[in-house]
């Protein structure tokens, strides 16, 4: 194995833009054209995702309806993840198969992107509205976590691994929320940036606090725990990227869209799911919050000491950062009632998960 990458701070795919039809022809030829270095037999081509970032088609095939993709990540990353979704497949879990192209490669590369060919799984979102899918949610996290343990990519491949980087992270996105005040300065008579400047030093404070709360975990020790043994983390896994499939009278959970995949402590992808569950519910939900974490560990328990861990990475403020972000950071339309609503959320969470903390403690 190479050298470790790490994933850019929040690398999400841009908003899909309605294409032009003469936009869609002509991504649906360079599928056909693609296509040739496959041994498939295509009926029918369907754009779906036609964004800036990745591209993806539906299949109608003599194989069954397949999905091509275009990763839109670089090559030394793509090729981490697509390995690794090689590896759980051929193991038996529940994520779309590759198929090899006409050389035996998982993937065909045309210009500085990588393309690949998947089963098309056909199911059902979840709702997260309902707590029997939230409960399904949970186990097909927990054994993403699990199954993936063993995974390593072919010699030579650069590793993706967040493991141990955590505190670099707190302190970029809190040296980042400082210097959006210089920015926030320079339109003083916005609202959102006097709502900002008025608001935003408690939180920078508190998110570099929390980097002493997490050096005094057990979080360097889990970290080199799992360095000898690592399980991978989806870290963009939701409603969006999992399905529930019956097949045959079997409820499976199916996890998609694998491209961000890393190495890293199972519980950063609780937080990413758990914590914009509840800030998109406009209150704090005891019962959900604690519904989520139950259904985990009732398939992958976890240490009193590991779920301190997870509770400090759920108190840095996330979600007011995100909203401030597409603000200065991406030139977006975040408004001040968004912002309002950002930090009367991390205040709510951190009261919350304090207490959750004092109770466990």
């Amino acid at each position: 194995m190479d050298q470790e990458l790490e994933d850019p701070i929040d690398d999400k795919q841009d908003e899909e833009e309605q294409l032009p039809p003469e936009m869609v022809e002509k991504l649906n030829q360079l599928a056909g054209t693609l296509l040739t270095h496959w041994e498939i037999n295509v009926n029918a081509i369907e754009l779906i995702q036609g964004g800036q970032m990745a591209l993806v088609w539906k299949l109608a095939t003599d194989k069954g309806p397949l999905c091509l993709k275009r990763i839109h990540r670089p090559e030394k990353k793509a090729l981490f993840s697509i390995y690794a979704q090689d590896y759980l497949a051929k193991k038996g879990c529940r994520v779309p198969r590759i198929i090899a192209n006409k050389s035996g490669s998982l993937y065909t590369k045309q210009g500085p992107f990588l393309y690949v060919v998947y089963d098309w799984i056909i199911g059902r979102v979840f709702n997260d509205q309902i707590e029997e899918d939230l409960t399904w949610m949970m186990k097909g996290l927990a054994d993403y976590h699990t199954e993936s343990i063993g995974y390593l990519p072919p010699e030579g491949t650069p590793v993706f691994s967040k493991l141990g980087k955590w505190p670099s992270h707190y302190i970029k996105r809190c040296q980042q929320m400082d210097t959006w005040k210089l920015i926030a300065a320079q339109f003083p008579d916005d609202p959102f940036s006097t709502v900002y400047l008025q608001e935003i030093d408690a939180f920078i404070r508190y998110g570099e606090a929390l980097i002493d709360e997490l050096n005094h975990s057990c979080y360097f020790n889990w970290v080199e725990k799992v360095k000898e043994s690592p399980n991978l983390c989806h870290q963009d896994y939701g409603t969006g990227n999992t399905l529930l499939s019956d097949r045959s009278g079997n409820t499976d959970i199916w996890l998609i869209d694998l491209d961000t995949t890393s190495f890293d402590l199972p519980i950063r992808d609780i937080r990413k799911i758990v914590i914009p569950l509840m800030n998109d519910r406009g209150t704090w939900d005891a019962d959900y919050f604690h519904h989520m974490i139950a259904s985990y560990e009732n398939f992958h328990p976890l240490t009193s000491e590991e779920k301190r861990v997870l509770y400090i990475d759920m108190l840095f403020p996330y979600e007011l950062y995100s909203v401030v972000q597409n603000k200065f950071g991406r030139k977006g339309e975040s408004s001040l009632d968004e912002l309002e609503q950002a930090f009367a959320f991390e205040r709510t969470k951190k009261d919350e998960i304090t207490r959750i903390l004092r109770a466990e403690s």
